[in-house]
């Protein structure tokens, strides 16, 4: 039966889904045949425009879908939401759906890799900057939700660096440049941070310490569970075709500020005001979607989901040897891209 550290039951799920926005149908219940529903795992950011730049520019309408992106309460509420019914696609982290899998079992399925490395920082003050994984014994480091990806991200962190993760308190922090205070005011050490984030910490705060994190599993991920995909296979493959247009637009743009305004007409990101940081945030993120290739824009790449089931493996943090294949499907992909 799977369950997490946020202790999010079915109930809670639907009561959730009751109040986000437009209202989030109960299972079961009859819905239009082309609509979907997108669950973030955190508020709106620019590290998910490949979809809510695809919703903005018109790229899913043109597919004949209906896609409503829902603002996130955590990785793996997102994924209890998925499971429980109130979205058909969910994005999380790669280490978080691998634990949420083969740990407990939860019914769900990767159909694709948007950021094929970790989005992830460690964020440190300068005057004690956490430059190796020894750094963090005995302190305290601020994760966006306990039990989520970035949790995981840091257990494996100290895992290869032989650090016990025991020595190591984590408390929930807000992924936001705000929390930054936190360190200054020493009640953490540091703490876990998106690319949006650290972009808008060290605008305002440049002598601020922070070193991306590259663990070697696949950063950020697309999932289902397989009752919905043999359900609607249609649907996921239209789904990612609009996608894999939207963030190889976004890429391509030799000028991002059209993107950001359609962006800013459609949802509420925190930053679109400051264009100049916006734009560096919009293009780290998009250095993310092609850091293992344009080729492999979108796909599960079986030799690193295979490498990165194997270091979970090892660090502990998997508690059963899995073979990676049977975490993801690339045929919704292929197909979308006329590969198959």
């Amino acid at each position: 039966m799977f369950n997490n550290a946020s202790k999010m039951t079915r109930r809670d799920a639907l009561k959730f889904g009751a109040g986000a926005g437009a209202a989030l149908l109960t299972p079961g219940s009859s819905r239009a045949a082309d609509s979907m529903k997108y669950i973030t795992p955190f508020n709106f950011s620019l590290s998910f425009s490949p979809v809510l730049y695809a919703i903005a520019s018109g790229l899913f309408e043109k597919e004949g879908l209906d896609v409503e992106a829902i603002n996130g309460k955590g990785a793996s509420i997102a994924l209890q939401l998925v499971i429980a019914g109130q979205g058909q696609v969910a994005r999380t982290g790669g280490a978080n759906y691998m634990v949420a899998r083969v740990n407990s079992g939860a019914p769900l399925t990767a159909i694709g890799t948007i950021a094929q490395t970790s989005p992830f920082y460690l964020v440190s003050s300068p005057k004690a900057p956490v430059k190796t994984a020894a750094d963090m014994k005995g302190k305290t480091i601020g994760v966006a939700s306990l039990g989520g990806s970035m949790e995981d991200t840091l257990r494996l962190m100290l895992s290869n660096a032989s650090v016990d993760i025991s020595g190591v308190e984590r408390v929930k922090v807000a992924d936001v440049a705000a929390s930054y205070g936190l360190i200054e005011a020493g009640r953490i050490f540091g703490y876990m941070a998106s690319i949006s984030s650290v972009i808008k910490i060290l605008a305002a705060v440049p002598q601020a310490h922070a070193i991306p994190i590259d663990d070697g599993i696949p950063g950020q991920i697309y999932v289902a569970t397989p009752k919905a995909l043999a359900e609607n296979p249609d649907h996921y493959v239209k789904f990612l075709r609009a996608v894999h247009t939207s963030a190889l637009a976004i890429i391509d743009a030799k000028d991002k500020k059209p993107i950001l305004e359609a962006l800013a007409r459609k949802f509420e990101i925190p930053g679109l005001q400051e264009t100049e940081t916006a734009l560096a945030d919009l293009t780290r993120n998009s250095e993310t979607w092609i850091s293992k290739g344009r080729e492999n824009v979108l796909r599960c790449i079986p030799e690193h989901w295979a490498d990165a089931a194997s270091a979970l493996t090892n660090a502990g943090i998997l508690k059963q040897k899995v073979e990676a294949q049977s975490l993801y499907d690339n045929s919704f992909r292929d197909k979308a891209l006329g590969r198959s």
